[in-house]
């Protein structure tokens, strides 16, 4: 009996031992659809993660108001480990996002998660910060390979990414000069379709400003990007074969306040569209943030209030 309630004891000491040397932390996000006021909607989603050691586990809770429905699911879960002091190994399911995010990226202000579950090794050589991993599990003939690094002022980042006999690969340059951020970035989908930007940057104190140009050569379109759910992930989505995109934008920060403007002009084989996001932001402190982004898509408007608090 002595012995049994002493192995108990144990346990529980290891137990909680455990647990208090955990990191916990905790993200509120509420948006609120604001375009009618008479028939508000609002949704909510509470991501819960903790970390032990190279152990990392999240999971998202989220409860639409409108229809007063509850869903949970697993986001991230992986452990992570130093090999030899060579590399280092995550195994499990992880939020990866990539070079300009145009074939895998996160989805953090949208409400659906983009993950992968595999195995990668993360690794630098020479300058390179390089990434090799499976994707959708172990299956060796869907992976994909990422390096990024800086030389002599310019930043490049290539990904390779491996679907059975399909392949995509995106190849992304960056380079300031005079103070105005240049940046490149051709993209191919698995399809072979392809997406190309290139845009110019420039910054005087708090107020930034930025120009870009992006065309589609052929119907382009990735699952697992922001992108793909367009403005239900508060960006501007993938556009149809052959369009053309320009976009200009305007911010300005100060004193914990942010605001953005940004114009996309959409020329769809000939067919002239518009779409605008003003975006508003105010820090209260590092652990909570409000916001509002207003949208117009072509005459479609939409207006949402953000709530954000960690801790």
């Amino acid at each position: 009996m002595k012995k049994n309630l002493r192995n108990i004891l144990v346990l529980s000491l290891g137990l909680i031992t455990t647990i208090a040397s955990a990191q916990f932390s905790a993200t509120s996000l509420t948006r609120i659809d604001n375009t009618d006021s008479d028939n508000r909607t609002a949704v909510q989603r509470i991501t819960v993660g903790a970390d032990w050691n190279g152990i990392h586990a999240s999971s998202d809770l989220s409860y639409d108001v409108g229809s007063n429905t509850y869903a949970s699911s697993l986001y991230e879960a992986y452990v992570s480990t130093d090999l030899f002091g060579m590399c280092n190994m995550t195994a499990g399911r992880q939020d990866l996002s990539f070079g300009s995010g145009a074939l895998m990226s996160s989805n953090g202000w949208g409400l659906d998660r983009y993950t992968n579950d595999g195995i990668s090794l993360g690794m630098s050589f020479s300058g390179f910060d390089v990434s090799v991993g499976t994707l959708n599990g172990i299956n060796q003939d869907n992976n994909y390979m990422n390096a990024g690094g800086n030389f002599g002022g310019a930043d490049i980042n290539i990904l390779m990414m491996n679907d059975g006999d399909n392949s995509a690969h995106g190849y992304d340059l960056g380079y300031s000069v005079m103070g105005i951020d240049l940046s490149y970035s051709m993209n191919s989908d698995y399809d072979g379709d392809e997406m190309t930007s290139m845009g110019a940057g420039y910054s005087m104190g708090d107020l930034g400003l930025s120009y870009a140009m992006t065309s589609y050569d052929g119907a382009f379109d990735m699952d697992n990007t922001a992108m793909s759910g367009g403005w239900t992930n508060g960006v501007l989505g993938y556009q149809n074969a052959g369009a053309e995109v320009t976009s200009m934008g305007l911010s300005y920060e100060l004193a914990g306040i942010s605001l953005g403007y940004t114009a996309h002009s959409i020329d769809d084989n000939g067919t002239e569209t518009d779409a605008t996001a003003i975006s508003l932001g105010y820090s209260l402190n590092d652990n909570a943030h409000l916001g509002i982004l207003r949208i117009d898509d072509n005459g479609t408007e939409s207006t949402w209030l953000t709530v954000k608090i960690g801790l």
